[in-house]
This record gives structure tokens, C-alpha cells and sequence, in this order.
């Protein structure tokens, strides 16, 4: 089985891949098919970070043949930062369990915490 593994990624290296992980690494992590937005107002973006922005939307074309939104680039960059900041997972945990004590508090056990995300959104 080794020696198989060894002769598919071998025959992989004449294509610029060396193995499977590689080449799923080579994909984009943005898919120009995303949910539904909501606009923000007043956004900036760095200028370097705006160039990279537009390099990451041609990519995303040049694999996928569509070009994603800006949008559902930088949706998908907060739902990486999100999911990787420990400190505002936290965050949002203890300010869930303060929203279930006042809940239980008031008598109103079943009226869901509002998420935060739905928070910043709205304002």
C-alpha cells in the first residue's frame, strides 16, 4: 500500500502537487456561492490589504470560473477570525450565560440570548 502511495504521488509531482493535502491546499477557501448579506456602511479596508483582496477574488476565478463577492470574501475571513479568537469565544460565552441567568431571573427561560454577531449587524 506505502509503495502505491508513494507511485500516485510521485506521478502527482509531474503536475506541481506532491500529495493530497497539497493539492487541496492549492483550492480557495472562499466559494463565489455563499449565503445571503447584509451590507456594512462606512467600511474601510487597508490598501495592501484591498490589493490582496482583489489578487484572492482573481483566484477564486481562475479555479472556479466565477468571481466571488467582496462580501463573501470577507464574511469568510470573520467567520476565520471568529472561530480562531479564543478571547472573544470567551467573550461571547460569558455574555451568554449572563443572558440565560437574567432570562432565569426574569421568569423568561425560553426567550433566546441574542447573538452578538446579529448585534453588530443591526446597529
Amino acid at each position: 500500500m506505502k509503495n502505491e502511495t508513494k507511485k500516485v504521488n510521485d506521478n502527482l509531482r509531474g503536475f506541481g502537487r506532491t500529495s493530497r493535502t497539497e493539492a487541496t491546499e492549492a483550492l480557495p477557501l472562499v466559494s463565489a456561492k455563499r449565503g445571503k448579506f447584509e451590507s456594512l456602511k462606512d467600511a474601510k479596508i487597508e490598501a495592501v490589504v484591498f490589493a490582496q483582496l482583489k489578487d484572492y477574488k482573481a483566484f477564486v476565478r481562475e479555479i472556479e470560473g466565477e468571481e466571488p463577492e467582496d462580501g463573501a470574501i470577507v464574511s469568510a475571513a470573520l467567520e476565520m477570525l471568529f472561530e480562531t479568537d479564543k478571547g472573544f469565544e470567551r467573550w461571547q460565552e460569558e455574555r451568554r450565560k449572563k443572558g440565560r441567568q437574567s432570562s432565569v431571573k426574569s421568569g423568561n427561560e425560553s426567550a433566546p440570548a441574542k447573538s452578538s454577531l446579529t448585534t453588530a449587524v443591526s446597529q
